[in-house]
């Protein structure tokens, strides 16, 4: 038997022979000094050291499961693989080692199993790209605006040559650019070309509503992956980020060039433009915008299918903090579907998507709002993504988490540690940024841009520092070798539709939780939303709703009695729809937007179907004729305006007897529509707020996530049974049709105005009418 002070001798010993397996470790103190400090972070963050008990068995357990993966492989770990049975014998006689030979017990079990790690095939050898920069700390969508950069700066693109063995980073900018500011790493499918975004120092701040007077903005730049050719692709007065090849040689890229507007819930100090997808050739030129939506997409990627992945912020009369969830389209912009995320608050942010490779999985960040991009790392398998039939909301079967012990940020609380930019090698294995701070936002207690440092990590549970740097992030590690690139879908839109589209619809009664059979469906309305003009929350208010979007309704087309639907609309258009009954109220309608490109024919099985619904190849009755045009609705829906699509019939029907006097026949509930005695509203619109239900972010809402078939404003406000009764339908004797315009603004979620602009609400208030809005 071994002495306590021979046994410690022993492993100490095994400790030089696991540095001498690989020579760069042996040499470089530093790297040696740096990873063994790591793992004892590691463990605090456990609430334990790495010579407890419970750590050398956890490292020895993942060590294993590592080896085992390894060796079906085909890598060559034999050493260390004796090595740990070794190891382990030792452990089993943990009594008889004192602390420090228990902790280099721990430091050998850890070093095989880096050593054993770096042996993968999927890395062994092959060099990391790598950005370092510096975060405006608030929310996710300061993080790619040069107009926060203000004071801050510092970072680049590097190289590490030997990732795992040495902490030498090589700088591919080498001073070419100047002072400034980095963000969103991509790599081509060849690893010849580098993208990244940058935004200069020393320039005016700029000026969002005369962009033209400033100068500090993000850029898409590319070089070659050993640095040279550095290129600039995009200019202007705006933010271009978050570039990404695509497989026919163009980029996709994040921007505000679109013009289109500002998002909804911004606080006085901080303009936020609604950024969304682009693509551009690899040369810079020919730019076109692939989304039309209202608000902000981030961090597309493409999947192993050709289709883009991204994130789409989706508030369309639900919360502002929720719903950025993961969707995908075509490389062309065509057939935008949400994919998962889209329907639940139990995480607020789908960040980051990446496919993983050889699978048809996704990879991404579970964040939050009120904070910068990190969290949790999550993986989600598409043919497993369901809404639940009764609720509606994304289900959580179809998901894995991978590093539970970070929870989903902001949704259930503020975790110390947030991972960053994963890049998955398979399934098991990843390249991440990881902080160990608390997630910085404004709403995490974290003030501060906490660095993040590059790591490896697998399924089994192993995390290996590759590099870090005092005071700035390093983050995006991307191998530079060549992956194979997925297919270069084609485009099939048909340029003799101009621009405008086409939609099928097949069967509107197939809906997720069911349509009531008491109430079929005759017609569509197509909604637009309308961008927002100011950057303000509720300012100006345009009704009762909270950060309410403003809305224009451009009419009706037929539902045939077999429940399908063909109809033309406009191209290039943020639209909804809501299915509506035959008296004219919404049965079901849709929290999300969609759009066409020029020339797109698309078609959707039914009213928000199950996912794994697959479609009916039939001759439906509405195939069998041309597409319907649509039918244009009543004045005051060309943008919405409550002064004359319902004053006047309030006027004609209901004042005689609302007007405000008490006396036989008369009501103390005043539907005139002289202004309000305060507020922006009339007096009407300010009574009538007890007797209506509406969608919004916040309490009043109808529904939070999702709606349910059946309910909607004009089926649950109260108005529309006072409007039944016998007194009422006696006295205020409503024709159908004016019954309908009701029912119009009820479901077009009871605003007053359908305008931002202070001039025009002026205008609308007065009755008058106002432009419409020729927007995207």
């Amino acid at each position: 038997m071994k002495t306590r002070r021979g046994r410690w001798m022993w492993l100490a010993a095994v400790a030089g022979m696991m540095l001498g397996v690989h020579a760069g470790w042996a040499q470089d103190t530093g790297l040696r000094a740096v990873v063994e400090a790591d793992w004892t972070a590691q463990e605090k963050r456990l609430g334990r050291k790495p010579d407890d008990a419970a750590a050398i068995a956890d490292a020895i357990r993942r060590a294993k499961a590592l080896l085992d993966d390894l060796r079906g492989m085909g890598a060559a770990v034999s050493q260390e693989t004796a090595a740990i049975a070794r190891l382990e014998t030792e452990a089993n006689k943990l009594d008889r080692l004192d602390e420090a030979g228990r902790l280099t017990l721990y430091r050998n079990v850890r070093w095989a199993a880096r050593t054993a790690a770096f042996r993968n095939p999927l890395i062994a050898g092959k060099p990391i790209v790598f950005m370092q920069r510096r975060r405006f700390i608030c929310q996710m969508l300061h993080e790619y605006l040069g107009y926060y950069y203000d004071g801050i700066s510092g970072g680049g693109v590097y190289v590490l040559d030997r990732p795992g063995m040495s902490l030498q980073a090589r700088d591919l900018i080498r001073g070419r650019l100047p002072e400034g500011n980095y963000t969103t790493l991509s790599l081509s499918y060849d690893a010849k070309t580098v993208y990244f975004a940058f935004a200069p120092k020393d320039l005016p701040k700029p000026d969002f509503y005369k962009p033209e007077n400033g100068r500090r903005y993000f850029h898409v730049f590319a070089m070659n992956a050993d640095g040279t050719n550095l290129r600039q692709l995009t200019d202007g007065p705006v933010d271009d980020f978050d570039p990404c090849e695509l497989p026919d040689g163009a980029v996709a890229f994040m921007s505000w060039r679109r013009g289109a507007g500002f998002v909804r819930c911004n606080n006085p100090w901080e303009p936020l433009p609604a950024y969304t997808l682009h693509r551009l050739d690899a040369d810079g030129k020919n730019i076109r915008t692939l989304s039309f939506h209202e608000t902000n997409e981030w961090h597309p990627s493409v999947l192993n299918d050709g289709r883009i992945v991204y994130i789409r912020w989706d508030y369309v009369d639900r919360s502002a903090a929720n719903y950025h969830g993961l969707w995908v389209s075509n490389p062309d912009g065509t057939n935008p579907s949400a994919l998962w995320g889209n329907y639940t608050e139990r995480i607020n942010a789908c960040y980051q998507p990446r496919a993983i490779p050889g699978s048809n999985k996704i990879m991404f960040v579970a964040g939050a709002h009120h904070a910068v991009v990190g969290g949790s790392l999550v993986m989600v398998d598409p043919q497993r993504a369901r809404l639940n039939p009764k609720s509606g909301e994304d289900e959580f079967g179809g998901i894995e988490v991978l590093t539970p012990e970070v929870c989903f940020p902001e949704s259930a609380g503020w975790p110390k540690g947030f991972f960053h930019g994963p890049w998955p090698l398979s399934d098991k294995y990843y390249l991440v940024a990881f902080g160990y701070d608390v997630l910085p936002g404004m709403s995490s207690g974290n003030g501060k841009d906490s660095p993040t440092g590059l790591y490896y990590l697998d399924r089994f549970g192993n995390r290996e520092l590759l590099y870090q740097a005092a005071g700035i992030s390093s983050m995006y590690p991307i191998p530079l070798a060549a992956r194979e690139k997925p297919p270069a879908l084609p485009s099939l839109v048909n340029p003799s539709l101009g621009d405008e589209g086409e939609f099928v619809l097949t069967d509107v009664r197939r809906s997720l939780m069911g349509m009531p059979s008491t109430r079929p469906i005759s017609e569509l309305r197509i909604f637009q939303v309308l961008p927002k003009t100011t950057h303000i929350a509720n300012q100006p208010k345009i009704g009762h709703a909270n950060a309410e979007s403003a809305r224009m309704l451009l009419g009706t087309v037929p539902v045939e009695p077999d429940g399908s639907a063909y109809f033309r609309a406009p191209a290039k258009k943020p639209l909804y729809f809501q299915a509506v009954d035959e008296t004219g109220k919404a049965v079901h309608t849709m929290r999300s937007v969609t759009y066409l490109q020029p020339g797109e024919r698309r078609g959707c099985v039914g009213c928000h179907e199950p996912a794994s619904t697959a479609g009916v190849a039939r001759a439906t009755a509405a195939l069998r004729r041309q597409p319907s045009t649509i039918q244009p609705a009543p004045d005051g829906t060309r943008p919405f305006s409550y002064t004359r699509l319902v004053q006047p019939l309030l006027d004609q029907r209901c004042v005689r007897c609302h007007d405000g006097t008490i006396g036989q026949g008369k009501s103390r509930l005043l539907l005139t529509g002289d202004p309000a005695a305060k507020g922006p509203f009339t007096r009407s619109y300010d009574s009538l707020r007890p007797y209506v239900k509406w969608y919004e972010w916040g309490g009043e809402s109808i529904d939070r996530i999702a709606t349910r078939p059946g309910h909607g404003p004009a089926s649950d406000s109260p108005l529309t049974a006072i409007l039944d009764d016998p007194t009422h339908a006696n006295e205020a004797r409503l024709t159908d049709s004016e019954r309908r315009r009701l029912y119009i603004w009820l479901d077009g979620n009871v605003p007053f105005y359908g305008t931002y602009s202070k001039e025009e609400q002026a205008a609308q208030k007065r009755g008058q009418t106002v432009r419409e809005p020729q927007v995207q």
